[in-house]
């Protein structure tokens, strides 16, 4: 059979310490030998649906046109639905229905088709209660792949009866901007729901001094374009390499030194200058 797509990307909180990742991608290889395997991670935090799908939705945007095949799955083996997703651009998406997918349909134009996952002919069996990264989602990414059209997997379901996650909205009050961490990355930099313009609507501008509220603590910090625009240690707030705010320490860990973590609310304004 002709391949329909040359890549599968794997995205997973699954880990590196165990067999899970190489026993997903045998299975893949088994069933389609020519397609190439990319991982975007494995490393999402345990569990952590919202951080997943964050990734995603960020990871995909730099992948070639590939079956993207995800798993965080708290509730395998639970009634929740396994699903594929058509998107508007073209690329299938394969995963649970837990909103794990769906701000990665968004970024690939929106979701179009959906259906649910019920063709054991496609799985392999017995299946696994706790393991249908291996007997669910891995082989039915493969015969995508492979071309196998999405309503051989199972029936058609309405787009919108899928499982939805929204990024939150950050909010301009006046001078400041209250906004949340939303995903944190492995040296400790913050990723907030912020964006320039919503910085620039509390008068924020690049260069400028800035208060960081958080856990009850006042930063101190610039806002600036590189890490390395403030010293060694200390706070900085700039834009990431997607287009969103982040708090990092040069040299250091963000997360650590603010002792903050994805969920915790943060208040950025700008620093008043004492009167001369």
């Amino acid at each position: 059979m002709a391949l329909s797509f040359r890549f599968i990307t794997f995205t997973s909180d699954y880990g590196l310490e165990d067999e899970f990742v190489g026993v997903c991608r045998g299975v893949m290889k088994r069933i389609a030998p020519e397609v190439e395997i990319l991982d975007i991670t494995h490393g999402v935090e345990p569990q952590s649906v919202q951080s997943g799908a964050t990734i995603l939705a960020q990871g995909i945007a730099f992948m070639p046109p590939a079956v993207h095949l995800a798993i965080v799955d708290p509730g395998v083996g639970t009634k929740r639905r396994g699903v594929v997703i058509g998107t508007r651009n073209g690329p299938p998406l394969v995963g649970p229905d837990n909103g794990l997918l769906w701000l990665a349909a968004n970024a690939l134009g929106g979701a179009t088709q959906a259906h649910e996952i019920t063709n054991t002919e496609l799985m392999l069996t017995p299946i696994s209660r706790t393991f249908h990264g291996r007997d669910v989602f891995a082989p039915i990414a493969a015969h995508l792949a492979l071309g196998t059209p999405p309503e051989s997997v199972g029936p058609k379901i309405e787009v919108d009866s899928l499982t939805k996650i929204e990024r939150p909205v950050a909010r301009i009050d006046d001078d400041h901007v209250h906004a949340q961490i939303v995903q944190s990355d492995h040296f400790g930099n913050l990723q907030l729901n912020v964006e320039r313009s919503d910085l620039e609507g509390a008068g924020i501008l690049l260069g400028d001094l800035m208060e960081l509220r958080i856990g009850g603590k006042v930063w101190e910090t610039r806002y600036c374009e590189a890490f390395a625009e403030v010293a060694e240690g200390r706070v900085a707030v700039l834009e990431d390499s997607h287009r969103h705010i982040s708090v990092a320490v040069n040299r250091g860990s963000a997360r650590a030194t603010l002792e903050a973590r994805r969920g915790d609310p943060v208040i950025l304004a700008r620093r008043q200058q004492p009167a001369r």
